[in-house]
């Protein structure tokens, strides 16, 4: 009988223990999802107080590189600047960051992006830092003759 209820009460405390194992996977589990869906970081610096409304999500930011020339047929004021980043190995790509950086103008109501880079960062152990950043610009508005 003694025999029994030790058993019995090892038993239980090993069923307790398998419980909180279980809690403890689920737990891990949720908090690598919770980081997986952080594979970027976004920072957005206003240049202005001024607020534009949003632009149509299927509005074409164009974007152009710190080598390219921007047109001079449009004047145009700087409205703010991006900086996103994230590592290779979270599925970043330099499409993703920029892809990234037009929804953000769309949503700050900017016509383009100017002064753009895309910066890769390699790390000894295999994997790479990706950085995106640019200038967000409005057009002017056409003088009135």
């Amino acid at each position: 009988m003694l025999i029994s209820r030790r058993f019995h009460s090892f038993k239980l405390c090993m069923e307790s223990k398998g419980v909180f194992m279980q809690k403890r996977i689920l737990l891990i589990g949720f908090f690598v999802l919770v980081l997986a869906g952080c594979a970027t970081s976004t920072r957005y610096i206003n240049y202005t107080d001024q607020r534009f409304p949003p632009k149509d999500p299927y509005y074409t930011v164009n974007i152009y590189s710190q080598a390219q020339p921007q047109p001079v047929s449009n004047p145009y004021y700087v409205i703010g600047k991006v900086s996103i980043e994230g590592f290779a190995s979270n599925g970043v790509s330099p499409e993703s960051l920029t892809n990234q950086a037009r929804g953000i103008a769309r949503k700050r109501g900017a016509d383009a992006i100017i002064n753009a880079t895309t910066q890769v960062f390699h790390y000894y152990y295999g994997d790479a830092l990706l950085r995106f950043k640019g200038e967000l610009i409005i057009y002017a508005p056409a003088a009135a003759k």
